[in-house]
């Protein structure tokens, strides 16, 4: 199973920092758009080999489930310097699962 996770603003370094740090492939979207989130999903899944119809259904389920604050971040986007965008992860069970390990290992 694939998982999607909104992190919140951040620029091209924080993006960097977080591929490094969780091992998930990052992106940053502005303007945050469906059309492009499901575009870079379905590259990712092609690179991962994940199965590209239920990628569909992940990614569009976390955008219906997530409207209204989507919609906040469009909004909030509109006033951010810009080279800051939202960003996602993109990541497998066992990689998030490897991600939310070591951050217990920081704490």
């Amino acid at each position: 199973m694939v998982f999607l996770h909104f992190f919140g603003f951040g620029d091209a370094l924080r993006r960097f920092e977080l591929e490094q740090l969780t091992g998930l492939r990052v992106a940053g979207f502005r303007p945050l758009a469906l059309d492009e989130l499901l575009v870079w999903s379905q590259r990712v899944g092609e690179q991962q080999h994940w199965e590209p119809e239920q990628l569909q259904r992940i990614v569009l389920k976390n955008w219906m489930d997530k409207a209204e604050q989507i919609q906040t971040w469009q909004q909030q986007l509109q006033n951010c310097p810009d080279g800051v965008s939202l960003v996602a992860g993109l990541g497998s069970h066992g990689d998030w699962r490897r991600h939310w390990e070591s951050m217990l290992r920081v704490s």
